[in-house]
């Protein structure tokens, strides 16, 4: 079984992807940073190639390879069609290119199941600015020590400016849990994503029958 050496996780955007690089061994973080894109008065396709572009640059300087592993957010409920187009491609601009560097790609992370496991919300869905806060107050619960180590400000307020990070740090503690528990259990790391995935669809598909 291929031993794995580091995750990186990405929470994609046309204007500004949050990215980390942790440990798998350690649950450390490594790095963190942001990839910006173009402004909105560039056209779509120059937009996409100056941002694969960056991409590739960023998988040269982290040396990924074939010993590391990918993981992106999913989409969530799309409210606007045209914007989750438009991140759909930057996502599968990320996947596509780990793929021709032989990284693994096992699958995505909804942010509902951060909210869930990593995060401690239940029950009815909180509004977007008192997710976000508390996304922001488990990161600096989880990873303030490290992040101020690495240079950036660990704390709740600093952390408003990184949001992107943010995101990023709690969609990679999801996807590295999935990791180990696949490792230690001697599975792919590909069937435990798929797990996960498959057993939401159902719970979806069960409540909506019961309504």
């Amino acid at each position: 079984m291929t031993v794995y050496r580091n995750l990186l996780a990405v929470d994609p955007s046309l204007t500004c992807s949050g990215w980390v690089l942790l440990c798998i061994e350690t649950g450390g973080v490594l790095s963190v940073g942001k990839i910006k894109g173009q402004s909105p008065s560039f056209p779509m396709a120059e937009r996409l190639r100056v941002l694969q572009r960056n991409i590739e640059a960023l998988f040269s300087d982290l040396g990924l390879g074939s010993v590391d592993v990918l993981v992106c957010e999913a989409p969530t409920t799309v409210k606007d069609p045209h914007n989750a187009l438009k991140v759909e491609q930057v996502r599968s601009i990320f996947e596509s290119l780990a793929r021709a560097r032989a990284v693994a790609v096992p699958g995505r992370v909804n942010p509902r199941s951060v909210h869930y496991e990593i995060m401690g919300l239940r029950g009815k869905q909180m509004p977007r600015d008192e997710v976000k806060a508390t996304a922001r107050k488990t990161v600096a619960y989880l990873y303030g020590e490290e992040l101020a180590r690495i240079g950036l400000a660990g704390s709740e307020g600093e952390l408003q400016k990184h949001q992107d990070i943010v995101d990023a740090l709690l969609i990679g503690r999801l996807a590295l849990t999935r990791i180990r528990s696949a490792l230690e259990g001697s599975l792919s790391i590909e069937s435990l994503f798929q797990t996960t995935e498959r057993a939401r669809s159902r719970s979806w598909r069960m409540k909506s029958c019961g309504m």
